[in-house]
């Protein structure tokens, strides 16, 4: 497998400075993308590091210097469950950015639910072929698990780091729910900046891993943005990095 290029480090203080930090950053990203005349395109995380930065991003003083009517929103990866349940990794925007500014539902793209009529593997398919038909991703946030997984990729799990569809279907995730719908490698790898966000000791042995990959490379550690990659991680979960 080709070596994957090493992100740079952006080193926080704790959660609450990195949030802030990357808020600013995607705030300033869609700025320009918008002042090119583009409709910036941003793929969602969820997680604790997810959250805080939805949460900093809805409190920015200048959350309103973006048109957020034109911004296209996707997920890395959503819950099978139901439209609105708790779970679902959508309910972080709703309860938080997307309820802080006016926005286009259409380019709100939600990974079909479990009550959608669809069945997993008709989600799943959905969701590539909304992917495939993608003229740009400019942003991929990606928190980062403790055992180094990223959207629902997970370690040691050949069927998922091999997979070439732009999503697939999850049907026995090691944390629960088991089944979900998750972007691959190469989806996650189409983005021009690809962030991953890790924060807390319990994610220190996968930063460590990011930073200095062995033999057996984590999925976090095989993402890579065309134009950035970059790990944005606070001293807790850095350790003696």
């Amino acid at each position: 497998m080709p070596s994957t290029p090493r992100p740079r480090l952006a080193r926080f203080a704790d959660l609450a400075a990195l949030s802030e930090a990357v808020a600013e950053e995607t705030i300033a990203l869609c700025r320009s993308r918008q002042a090119e005349g583009a409709v910036p395109c941003l793929v969602l995380t969820g997680g604790s590091g997810g959250a805080a930065v939805l949460a900093a991003l809805a409190a920015h003083p200048e959350l309103r210097t973006v048109d957020w009517r034109r911004v296209r929103l996707l997920w890395g990866d959503e819950r099978w469950v139901p439209a609105g349940h708790p779970e679902r990794n959508d309910r972080l925007a709703d309860e938080t950015l997307l309820a802080a500014v006016a926005h286009d539902p259409a380019l709100v793209h939600r990974v079909p639910a479990s009550d959608s009529g669809l069945d997993l593997d008709g989600a799943a398919a959905a969701y590539a072929e909304l992917v495939d038909g993608l003229e740009r991703i400019d942003l991929v946030l990606s928190g980062v698990g403790p055992d180094g997984h990223v959207a629902s990729i997970f370690p040691g799990r050949d069927d998922l780091l091999s997979a070439t569809a732009s999503a697939i279907p999850v049907r026995d995730s090691p944390k629960p729910p088991p089944e979900r719908v998750s972007l691959t490698l190469p989806a996650l790898n189409r983005a021009e900046r690809s962030w991953l966000l890790a924060a807390g000791a319990a994610k220190a042995e996968a930063v460590a891993g990011i930073v200095a990959p062995g033999p057996e490379t984590l999925p976090a550690a095989r993402l890579a943005g065309s134009a950035e990659t970059t790990l944005w991680a606070d001293e807790a979960a850095l350790g003696a990095q």
